[in-house]
Formats: C-alpha cells, structure tokens, sequence
C-alpha cells in the first residue's frame, strides 16, 4: 500500500490579506460615506420643515394682534408659547438640529420694527452653533420660494457668515432666492453660517 499523499496547505500570503482588507476598507468607507450623506439631507429637511412649522406656530399665536408685535417678545417667550417643536427646546434653550454645543441657544428672536419678528437660526456665529454652508443654502432657498414668502409673511432673509449679515436676499420679500444666490450668501466652508428671517406675525 503506498502512502498517502500531502496535500498542499498552503495559507493566504501577506499581500493577499492587504489586498482583502483594502478592498473591505474601501466598501465600508463608501458606506460610510453614503450614510453620513443621507443623514446630513434628512437634518436638513428637518430644519426647514421645523423653521416653517416655528413660523405658522408663530403666526398663530399673533393672529389676533391686529398688526401689531409685543416688542418684548423674547426666546423665553416663544418657548413658553409652545411656538417651537419639543426636539428643539433643552430647557431655556433651543437648539438647530446642526448644532454640537447644546449648552447654548443656537436660535435667536429679535422684534425689528412693531409689525416683525426675526428668527436666526444658527445663532452664535461660532462652529459649534452655526449651519453648515449646505444646510444654510437649503434653508435660504426652502424659505425663499415664492409660494413660502407670500404664505408666511416675509420680508427679509440674510445669510449671516462668521457673524457678519448679508443683504437681504428677497429684495422686502419680492423676489425668489435662486440657489445659485443662496450658495453664493452661504460662502463660509466652516460651520460659521446662520439664516435670519423676518416675517409678519400677523399678517
């Protein structure tokens, strides 16, 4: 009886185990990336479903006002009023979907004149409190249609970068923000960008 044969057993080389886990490394980072993308897009339509949600709540509540805005209406007010959506508020505080700092608003109220409000959204012109240049280009352009300036009163959006206001984009709420103009309002490649918009309440 002849012996038996042995097999060859020879295991995977060093170069084949680099090429494997190269190409595993280049698939997960894909994911990854995809991942982050669609995360990054649904942020995004939240704020701009919430912004628009915060100013009909606002709306409402300035229904009866006859025109006329309470120039001490403050955050702490708009908060008391139920006027922004609970995932936003922390507290005395509200908070963008963007923002990493929660220990701090990133959502501001100011009266303008006594027929207006302002929301800036991303207030703080700092990167922990600011929008990313895609997120304040989203919003200027989502805010800035026709059908949403004429619905929900406004007469004004600016593009704030690193703190400084832009023009107003909507020429008193006249003309349609393209996103050609937004993208080129929202120039600051760190998260540094925030959108005010001023609106009437009443009308």
């Amino acid at each position: 009886m002849q012996p038996r044969k042995k097999m060859n057993q020879q295991g995977f080389t060093l170069i084949e185990i680099a090429i494997v886990l190269t190409i595993v490394g280049l698939v997960i980072g894909g994911i990854w990336l995809a991942a982050s993308t669609v995360f990054n897009n649904n942020k995004q339509q939240t704020l701009s479903v919430d912004v628009i949600q915060i100013m009909q709540n606002t709306k409402s509540l300035f229904s009866g006002s006859q025109g006329t805005v309470t120039t001490g209406f403050t955050l702490a007010n708009a908060i008391a009023a139920g006027v922004f959506p609970s995932g936003m508020v922390n507290g005395a505080l509200v908070v963008q979907p963007f923002a990493s700092n929660t220990a701090v608003s990133s959502v501001s109220v100011t009266v303008p004149s006594a027929t207006t409000l302002a929301y800036t959204f991303g207030a703080g012109a700092s990167a922990a409190t600011g929008l990313p240049q895609s997120a304040c280009t989203n919003l200027l352009t989502t805010l800035g249609s026709q059908n949403n300036m004429t619905k929900l009163g406004i007469t004004s959006l600016l593009a704030n970068v690193g703190g400084t206001a832009g023009s107003d984009l909507t020429t008193g709420g006249t003309v349609a923000v393209t996103p050609a103009a937004a993208a080129a309002a929202c120039s600051n490649p760190a998260t540094t960008d925030s959108v005010s918009v001023t609106f009437t309440p009443s009308a």
